[in-house]
């Protein structure tokens, strides 16, 4: 693997030499800065004084976001996020600066990759998502909805799996595009079990079969996440979705019920088990659409370990400014959850 990275950042300035000299066909670059807002209280009714009643404030953060191409065959995505305050305070956010050079950990980088473009075939290098998940891991994250049952408890709407694996590591990418409707791609990425990226010398290997046939379309993924003791934990996961109009029907399903953690407060395994995610999205006007969304997770020999389900709701009164609420219900803990906030994507400068 450190190999074929020193060989694209070798091929990388000859790569962006030759897009120079195409006289900007194809070239251009958005810089967006984008930040959301939320409340999201909670609490167990019939319970009081034991921690379960509080609020957090959800997916507040502030983002920015540059895409761009220098050609038709090299682009690229540089995804921040700067401020993170879910939980009072700003301990969190200094986590995001102290976790700059850890992998076992997210950091305020969250994407950083260059893509070439060359016919049916594309090579990603950088700092990309790893390569395993449904399709929750198509959105950026400034874009996800989830809510909290409080500090380090419950997510509703997410997974546990998009919310407690450190899913942004460095490595590189070949996909390869049959037709219009069919990308098989492979992925060689740090290990979100590894303390330092590339000094861990420990690596995930993920394969990818993306389609879209008409009202069908399907992401799954086969991943195995390399460990310290250079065991490989195998997370799996397919997603399956139908479109029927306005209405979205989805369906994943992750061979995980949980991240196991240790007493670092590091990603050390998967917990075995399932996530089941049905959900149903509606868009009936393009200022407004919903969506429905729940997480079962079973463990082995006990069956179903914990249910829960949300439903989110955005309105956009302009294009570039989202209002959104959301409320869920988690079953075991019979927690309730809430949020309301704002998005704005504001684009401060285009080239």
């Amino acid at each position: 693997m450190k190999k074929l990275l020193l060989l694209f950042a070798a091929l990388l300035p000859c790569f962006l030499a030759h897009s120079q000299e195409a006289e900007g066909n194809g070239s251009y670059a958005d810089f967006q800065l984008i930040p959301r807002i939320e409340f999201n209280p909670y609490f167990t009714p019939g319970q009081t004084g034991d921690g379960s009643s509080g609020y957090t404030f959800g997916n507040s953060n502030i983002y920015t976001l540059i895409e761009g191409a220098f050609s038709d065959h090299v682009s690229f995505v540089l995804n921040n996020h700067w401020l993170s305050a879910t939980n009072p305070g700003w301990a969190e956010s200094a986590a995001l600066y102290k976790n700059t050079f850890y992998s076992n950990a997210n950091n305020w980088v969250d994407l950083a990759y260059f893509d070439f473009n060359f016919g049916n075939w594309t090579f990603t290098i950088g700092k990309d998502c790893i390569m395993s998940g449904g399709f929750e891991y198509d959105a950026y994250d400034v874009d996800v909805d989830y809510l909290l049952t409080g500090p380090d408890q419950k997510i509703l709407l997410a997974s546990n799996l998009w919310y407690n694996l450190p899913g942004y590591q460095w490595g590189g990418k070949v996909a390869y595009n049959i037709g219009e409707h069919t990308t098989f791609a492979l992925q060689m990425i740090t290990s979100p079990f590894g303390e330092r990226p590339f000094a861990s010398g420990i690596f995930a290997y993920s394969a990818k079969w993306a389609g879209n046939y008409g009202p069908f379309s399907n992401i799954w993924t086969a991943s195995a996440i390399q460990k310290p003791d250079r065991s490989f934990e195998w997370l799996f996961a397919l997603a399956q979705q139908v479109e029927l109009g306005a209405f979205t029907i989805g369906f994943d399903w992750y061979n995980l019920n949980d991240i196991d953690y240790n007493d670092d407060d590091s990603p050390c395994g998967l917990l075995p088990g399932n996530t089941f995610r049905p959900s149903l999205a509606f868009k009936p006007l393009d200022w407004f659409d919903c969506k429905l969304v729940s997480n079962i997770y079973t463990e082995p020999g006990s069956g179903v370990s914990d249910v829960n389900v949300g439903a989110a709701f955005h309105f956009f009164p302009i294009e570039t400014i989202q209002l959104h609420t959301a409320m869920g219900w988690d079953m075991i803990t019979r927690t309730f959850s809430a949020t309301v906030g704002a998005k704005v994507n504001f684009t401060f400068l285009s080239l």
